[in-house]
């Protein structure tokens, strides 16, 4: 049945989640479903945003509620062989190969941290850590949670007449029974006793294609009109080691900025703008304004004056800007090994976003941040068309194309820019290697467990103070990253290639006890690449 809450978490609507009570069969999809958020769910934020899914997230959070339960049964963060055990409390099953799999358990603990949570907004939750798979379903299960005084909790009466094949006035679940004999014969093929199970529900992921094909429409596009020669750019200024005031005269030989023109698919080229879709559900070009000029910053070593340098791309951090490059550790760097830093602000999570994104949370409509990933797209698009640039008519620039070597180029990325380098590394078709620093996925899993949410985590509960519904928010906005994250790109960089791209090399490097960018999130990332 579809459903705008489900009896079987009566305590709070929304959960379980992911749950396919909250889709419709869609044949126009490519899982032939399409997500459907009811008005009591959505507690008074516009559908829009999730209206073009076709399943949840494939790094999705797995959230429920068991009242009074504790982390007695759960091995925590640590114990991730418990998930694969014989005696787990938990399951996470891929539905159609009856594969485990691996997890980690536990109530919200990030809830029973902060002063005035009350026990009945602890979650109940599961984390995959590895990715899962595109457009499968998968079945998830909880047995033997106790409660504080070691008892094990009672499941909820519309879960109790599945399981227990008794009555129900609910109409939901009476619609359910066949779909659950399935689910039930599912998880006792893995040796669990009906009767011992809280909670069970299924879901299904978003298809590959849900997650990437707005950015590789926008690239193919851009590409094309382009053409062969590559963008047009304009240089604004030249800073050489002679002048005065110079930024590093042992080190870098010119400091270089200028504008780039891409296609624009926004309302505007401003900060809270919207990408525009066709009747088609497709990005479509600006016609009004089908072109932006968008900044950019190049760093020329003096060494590529005795031998042309190979340009990094490099992606900076948390809203941050493209003056990063200039960091005194990335100027030695260059000279010392003769690369040519080049970069541009990543819209949607630069400077003038960040403002964007708090009066969005401000509006006490968290759909309202759609803005943030709707602008990542284009974002994505400018550093895609600036590799590009770089690599042609940069490359064949009268004054500094001798400096440059436009048969190799390359990406580095720390922090956020480690987080997203993964979206450009499988869209790019100019690059074969590079380097994340500081790297993880997905952003649910990072989130709550970063200081630098903390900030933003204020301003949602302002308008959404059960904790319960701000993990909510953040599950239900995996949904929409997956499109402008890793999550929905990293299992294509080095193999099961996007169309026109290659194989990469990457190297990773995580921040040992790093309170920004939890490492957990960065072993996700590895395994996702089979590193």
């Amino acid at each position: 049945p579809h459903l705008d809450c489900d009896p079987l978490v009566p305590e709070f609507c929304g959960y379980p989640f992911p749950s396919n009570v909250y889709t419709v069969e869609d044949s126009g999809t490519s899982s032939g479903r399409r997500v459907a958020f009811g008005d009591d769910f959505l507690r008074n934020n516009d559908s829009l945003p999730w209206d073009y899914s076709d399943g949840f997230s494939a790094g999705s959070p797995i959230l429920t509620y068991l009242p009074g339960a504790t982390d007695d049964a759960f091995g925590g963060i640590t114990d991730i062989d418990q998930s694969l055990s014989a005696t787990s409390p938990t399951m996470l099953l891929d539905a159609e190969t009856g594969d485990l799999v691996p997890h980690f358990a536990q109530i919200d603990t990030q809830a029973l941290q902060l002063p005035g949570i009350k026990p009945e907004e602890v979650s109940t939750m599961i984390r995959p850590v590895v990715r899962l798979k595109d457009n499968a379903r998968y079945i998830v299960a909880f047995r033997n949670v106790t409660d504080g005084e070691g008892q094990t909790i009672e499941p909820s009466e519309a879960f109790a007449a599945l399981r227990d094949e008794t009555s129900s006035e609910d109409e939901s679940i009476e619609a359910r029974r066949a779909l659950y004999e399935d689910i039930f014969e599912k998880i006792e093929a893995k040796g669990w006793s009906r009767d011992q199970i809280q909670i069970a529900w299924d879901f299904n992921t978003a298809s590959d294609e849900n997650n990437t094909q707005w950015l590789l429409h926008m690239r193919d596009t851009a590409f094309e009109l382009i053409g062969e020669d590559g963008p047009e750019y304009t240089i604004t200024s030249v800073e050489e080691s002679t002048d005065e005031g110079a930024i590093d005269p042992t080190n870098i030989a010119y400091r270089i900025f200028g504008t780039f023109r891409v296609p624009l698919f926004m309302t505007s080229p401003e900060a809270g703008s919207l990408l525009l879709l066709d009747e088609n559900e497709m990005p479509m070009i600006n016609s009004e304004t089908p072109w932006a000029d968008i900044p950019f910053e190049v760093l020329i070593p003096q060494s590529a004056l005795e031998s042309p340098a190979s340009p990094i791309e490099y992606g900076h951090g948390l809203f941050g800007e493209k003056e990063q490059i200039q960091s005194s550790h990335f100027r030695s760097f260059m000279n010392e090994y003769n690369y040519a830093f080049f970069g541009t602000d990543m819209q949607g999570m630069s400077d003038p976003d960040e403002t964007a994104v708090r009066e969005a949370l401000s509006t006490g409509q968290f759909s309202s941040v759609h803005t943030m990933w709707d602008r990542l797209h284009q974002g994505f698009l400018n550093h895609l068309v600036m590799l590009r640039m770089i690599k042609t008519s940069f490359a064949q620039d009268d004054v500094f194309g001798a400096l440059i070597d436009g048969d190799e180029a390359y990406y580095h990325g720390i922090s956020q820019g480690g987080i997203m380098g993964p979206v450009i590394l499988a869209t790019s078709p100019d690059i074969n290697r590079g380097a994340l620093g500081v790297m993880g996925q997905p952003y649910s899993f990072l989130l709550f467990r970063s200081v630098d949410f903390n900030d933003f985590l204020l301003i949602i509960r302002v308008f959404y103070n059960d904790y319960r519904m701000n993990q909510l928010l953040i599950g239900m906005a995996q949904m929409l990253w997956d499109r402008v994250e890793p999550n929905g790109y990293s299992h294509h960089i080095v193999e099961n290639n996007l169309p026109g791209v290659d194989p990469k090399e990457v190297l990773m490097r995580t921040a040992i006890g790093d309170h920004q960018v939890t490492t957990f999130a960065g072993h996700v990332m590895a395994r996702t690449m089979k590193a």
